[in-house]
C-alpha cells in the first residue's frame, strides 16, 4: 500500500511538472510602477556627470526588463548580500539586461544590469550571488565614477593602456572586496567559486555540449552527402595561459586563483549553494535560456537558435518552446538562402568551437531548395502535432509558396520511394478502376495523383517528402498556398492607387542620430529632431482625415509608464527583427505579440523613420584640390568663402512602410545628400513620402 501511495504522488508530481513545461514561452512583461532611479536617469541633462549614455540607450531599445520573475530572484539574492549594509540597499538597484552575454554591469548611478546571458549559464544560485557581490563592490569603490576621471588629452595608444591596466586592477579589487565584504558574510557556499570562473571562461559556448546528430537532418529514405558533416569538431580552446596585458579583465584563471586563496580561510559550516529553493532558480534559468534563444531569433543569428533549441529540447521534453524555436530558426535560414543574404547572417565555421561547429558547418552545405524542403518537414510535422499553433500553418504556407512558385518546383518533383531505388525494381500493379463514369470529367475529377518513380535526374531533394506529401491536408495545403501566391501576383499586377485613405496610420517615433565634427553624438539634438519628425508627420496625416496612432513611445516628458515601456519593448523586438531581416516579407515570430495592438486601432501597416545626420568635413586633399581650382578660376572665389564658412552637413534617411504581420515592405524610399540646411531637407522628404502613401 505504501509503494502504492509512493507512486501516485510520484506521478502526481510528474504530471505538475508537465503542467508547468507545456507552458509556451513569452517574453517577460514589466510590472509595477516605472522604477524612479530610471526615470531619473531618462531626464538627466546630458552635460551632468552622471549622464550615463549607455543606460538611456538600452532603456530606449526596450532591452531594460524590471518587475519580472527573474527581477524578483535576483533582488532576493541582492537582500543577503546587502543585509549588513543599510546605507547601500536603497543606493543599489539591480536590473535584468536582455542580453544573450554572459555579464553584468555596474553603473555609476547605483544601477547594477545582469544579462539574461549570464541568468541562463550559472549552474547554481551561490555563483550567480558571487557575480552580483563583484557588481556591488564596483560601485561600493566608486570604480564607475573613476574611470570617467580618466585623462583625456592623453593620446590614443596611452589611454588605451592605461584605462585597460586599471580595469585589470579594479576587477581583481571587486573580487577582494566582493568576497570580503558582500559574500562572505551571506549563506552562500564558497565551494561554489570555482564554478563562477568556468562560467566567464566558457561564456561564449552554448547552454551545453552535445553532439549535433545527422538524424536530425536526415531520415532513413533520404540522405546527405558525407561532406555536408563534419568527421572531427574543434575542441574548445584552453586560454589559461593568455597574456590578459591588453584584456579589459583579467585572465580568468588568475582571478580564480586569486579568489581561492582569499577564501581559503573562510569556514563553509552552514553555507548553502540555494538559499532560495532550487525549483525557483530551475524556472528562472529556464526562463533566461528561452530569452536568449529568443534574442537569436530576434537578432538572425540562427546557427546559436537552432543548435541551443536543439540543447534544449532534451532539457524540456514537454515545453513546446524549443520545438517552435527550433522551426523558426530552420525556416528564417530558408528564407535568407532563398533571397541571397545568407552570408549576411552567417559567418565562418572556423570561428567556432565545440559541437556547434556541426551546425555552423552544415548550414552553409545544402541548397536553398533542400532548405526550404527541410524547413517545411519539420514545420510540417510541428504543425501537425499542433494543429491549433497558427504559427506553424503560416510558416508551412509561406514556405510551399517559396517551394512551389518562387522556386517552381512541381508536386511530382517529390518521389514517392525512397532514395537509393530504382524505377525498374519498383513493380505496381495496374489498379481495377471499377466506378462507371458518366463522362471524363467526372474521371478527372475522382482520379487520384499517380505515383512518382525515381528517377536518374533525381536529387536528394527529391526524396525528402517521401513521407509527407502524399498527406491529403499537404496536398489542400499546397494548392492554397499556390492559389494565395498567384492571386497576389495577380493583383499586384492589376492594382490601381486606392480612392480610399487609411483610416489609422501607426507611427513609431522616427530615429534621428546627430553627430558632431569629432563623431560624437547630440543626444539631446537627436531627441529634439525625432519629435518634431514625429509632429509634422501627424499634422500631414490630420490633413488628410487620417488618425495617428504612436507606435512604441517613449513620452516626451521622458517619464513612461510601465505600459507604455512594455509596447515600446514589443515594437523595438519588432523593428529589430525587420531590420535583420533586411526588410525581407517572412512571417516574423515577434508580430504574435503585437496582433492584438494592431486589431485594436484596425491596422497592420507601420510607418517609421531612421535618420542621421553628419559633419562633411573637408580632408587635407580635399582642400588643396578646392584651393587650386580657385586660384585658377578667381569668379570661384565667393564660393570658396561660404564652402568654408557655412559648414555642409550630409544627411541619410530611410523612409519605410511595412506589414506588421507579414514583414512585406509596401514602400521604402531612401535619402543621402550633401546640403547646409539639413533639417529643411530631411523635413521636406518626409513629408513629401508620407503625402504620397495617403494620397493613394
Amino acid at each position: 500500500m505504501r509503494r502504492l501511495l509512493l507512486i501516485i504522488g510520484f506521478l502526481i508530481c510528474l504530471e505538475g511538472l508537465r503542467a508547468q513545461s507545456t507552458e509556451d514561452f513569452v517574453m517577460p512583461e514589466c510590472q509595477g510602477d516605472f522604477p524612479p532611479v530610471l526615470t531619473e536617469a531618462l531626464n538627466t541633462p546630458r552635460s551632468a556627470k552622471i549622464y550615463n549614455p549607455m543606460l538611456v540607450g538600452l532603456l530606449k531599445s526596450g532591452r531594460v526588463l524590471y518587475g519580472t520573475p527573474m527581477n524578483d530572484y535576483v533582488d532576493r539574492i541582492a537582500e543577503k548580500l546587502l543585509q549588513d549594509h543599510p546605507q547601500l540597499q536603497n543606493q543599489i538597484h539591480f536590473y535584468i539586461l536582455l542580453s544573450p552575454k554572459v555579464n553584468a554591469y555596474a553603473l555609476n548611478n547605483g544601477v547594477i544590469l545582469v544579462t539574461t546571458g549570464m541568468l541562463a549559464q550559472v549552474t547554481n544560485e551561490a555563483e550567480l550571488a558571487f557575480v552580483m557581490s563583484h557588481e556591488i563592490a564596483h560601485i561600493y569603490l566608486h570604480h564607475a565614477l573613476d574611470v570617467e576621471k580618466s585623462d583625456k588629452k592623453a593620446d590614443y595608444v596611452t589611454k588605451y593602456l592605461n584605462y585597460h591596466q586599471h580595469s585589470r586592477e579594479q576587477e581583481l579589487e571587486a573580487d577582494r572586496v566582493g568576497l570580503n565584504t558582500f559574500y562572505q558574510p551571506s549563506p552562500y557556499s564558497k565551494d561554489a567559486l570555482d564554478g563562477v570562473f568556468d562560467v566567464l571562461k566558457y561564456a561564449y559556448l552554448p547552454f551545453d555540449e552535445i553532439p549535433f546528430q545527422r538524424t536530425e537532418v536526415e531520415e532513413e529514405f533520404y540522405h546527405f552527402p558525407d561532406n555536408f558533416f563534419l568527421n572531427n569538431v574543434s575542441p574548445v580552446t584552453d586560454q589559461t595561459g593568455i597574456i590578459d596585458t591588453l584584456f579589459t579583465h583579467p585572465n580568468v584563471d588568475k582571478r580564480r586563483e586569486v579568489v581561492k586563496a582569499l577564501s581559503g580561510a573562510y569556514s563553509d559550516e552552514g553555507k548553502v549553494e540555494f538559499f532560495q529553493e532550487k525549483s525557483r532558480f530551475e524556472e528562472v534559468n529556464r526562463m533566461a535560456r528561452f530569452a536568449c534563444i529568443d534574442l537569436f531569433l530576434q537578432g538572425h543569428q540562427y546557427d546559436e537558435a537552432l543548435y541551443n533549441a536543439y540543447v534544449l529540447k532534451s532539457v524540456y521534453p514537454y515545453n513546446p518552446f524549443p520545438e517552435k524555436a527550433y522551426v523558426a530558426s530552420l525556416y528564417g535560414i530558408a528564407k535568407h538562402k532563398l533571397k541571397g543574404s545568407f552570408n549576411s547572417i552567417h559567418n565562418s565555421y572556423r570561428d567556432v568551437e565545440g559541437e556547434m561547429q556541426q551546425v555552423s558547418y552544415f548550414l552553409t552545405k545544402p541548397s536553398r531548395n533542400e532548405w526550404s524542403v527541410l524547413a517545411l518537414r519539420n514545420a510540417w510535422k510541428a504543425y501537425r502535432e499542433n494543429p491549433g499553433e497558427e504559427y506553424y500553418e503560416q510558416v508551412v504556407l509561406d514556405l510551399m509558396k517559396d517551394i512551389f512558385v518562387e522556386e517552381k518546383m512541381q508536386y511530382n518533383d517529390f518521389c514517392d520511394f525512397p532514395e537509393g531505388m530504382l524505377a525498374e525494381d519498383i513493380h505496381l500493379e495496374e489498379p481495377v478502376d471499377t466506378v462507371q463514369y458518366e463522362n471524363k470529367y467526372d474521371r478527372l475529377k475522382n482520379n487520384s495523383v499517380a505515383l512518382v518513380l525515381p528517377d536518374k535526374k533525381f536529387k536528394t531533394v527529391n526524396y525528402m517528402l517521401v513521407d509527407i506529401h502524399r498527406d491529403s491536408l499537404f496536398f489542400s495545403m499546397m494548392n492554397r498556398a499556390v492559389a494565395d501566391a498567384t492571386n497576389e501576383q495577380i493583383l499586384e499586377a492589376i492594382a490601381k492607387p486606392s480612392s480610399e485613405t487609411p483610416h489609422t496610420l501607426l507611427i513609431v517615433t522616427p530615429e534621428v542620430h546627430c553627430y558632431k565634427k569629432n563623431k560624437t553624438e547630440r543626444i539631446d539634438a537627436g531627441r529634439r529632431q525625432s519629435e518634431h519628425l514625429l509632429r509634422l508627420m501627424t499634422r500631414t496625416a490630420k490633413r488628410y482625415k487620417v488618425a495617428v496612432e504612436v507606435a512604441g513611445n517613449m513620452p516626451a516628458s521622458n517619464r513612461p509608464t510601465t505600459e507604455q515601456y512594455n509596447d515600446l519593448v514589443k515594437w523595438q523586438r519588432w523593428l529589430t527583427d525587420y531590420s535583420n531581416a533586411r526588410a525581407m516579407s517572412m512571417i516574423y515570430h515577434t508580430a504574435a505579440e503585437l496582433e492584438n495592438y494592431t486589431d485594436s486601432v484596425g491596422s497592420h501597416h507601420v510607418c517609421f523613420v531612421a535618420a542621421e545626420h553628419n559633419f562633411d568635413t573637408y580632408n587635407t586633399y580635399s582642400k588643396y584640390i578646392f584651393l587650386l581650382a580657385t586660384l585658377s578660376n578667381p569668379t570661384m572665389i565667393p564660393v570658396a568663402i561660404a564652402n568654408f564658412c557655412f559648414p555642409i552637413r550630409e544627411v541619410r534617411a530611410q523612409f519605410v512602410l511595412a506589414d506588421v504581420a507579414t514583414g512585406k515592405t509596401q514602400m521604402s524610399k531612401g535619402l543621402s545628400k550633401n546640403e547646409a540646411s539639413n533639417r529643411v531637407i530631411l523635413d521636406n522628404f518626409v513629408y513629401t513620402q508620407l503625402r504620397s502613401y495617403l494620397a493613394r
